[in-house]
């Protein structure tokens, strides 16, 4: 993943990124008046690859249209957090990437992380979330392929 990517996205959600010390989070995204800022603790940020992850996922909530209060119930708040995951994750972390990474052999989760250039996190959440959620199968070839 290129962090060119995840600011193109960004800029045609409507969304501005801003590095800002926020102190309770790594980053959050506000919304107003159908516009979005996105507010990034890069001195939270252990390297680069957390930080691009951080931003993906906050540009889902843009993309989504997933924010809320801050004082929304938490199930709210899970939900909204699960929606800018699976943007980021079918953006950036689709089928056919990883495929494509896979087949050059790249298929340890470590290795997928290198890859992209994202925490092993990420791509193990992406990695659950296309087998367990979505019934991929990466052992096999896609019907079109065999």
């Amino acid at each position: 993943m290129q962090l060119c990517e995840v600011y193109d996205d960004a800029r045609k959600a409507g969304a501005r990124i801003y590095a800002y010390p926020i102190g309770f989070a790594d980053a959050a995204t506000i919304e107003f008046d159908g516009s979005y800022g996105i507010f990034v603790d890069v001195a939270r940020a252990r390297n680069w690859r957390q930080l691009s992850w951080q931003l993906a996922h906050e540009v889902g909530h843009c993309a989504t249209g997933c924010t809320h209060k801050v004082s929304s119930p938490y199930d709210l708040i899970a939900r909204h957090e699960y929606k800018a995951d699976r943007w980021a994750i079918t953006r950036y972390l689709g089928v056919e990437r990883l495929r494509r990474a896979m087949a050059e052999g790249y298929t340890e989760p470590w290795q997928l992380a290198e890859y992209f250039n994202l925490p092993q996190k990420a791509v193990e959440q992406a990695l659950h979330y296309w087998t367990e959620c979505r019934g991929v199968n990466f052992n096999v070839a896609p019907a079109g392929n065999r």
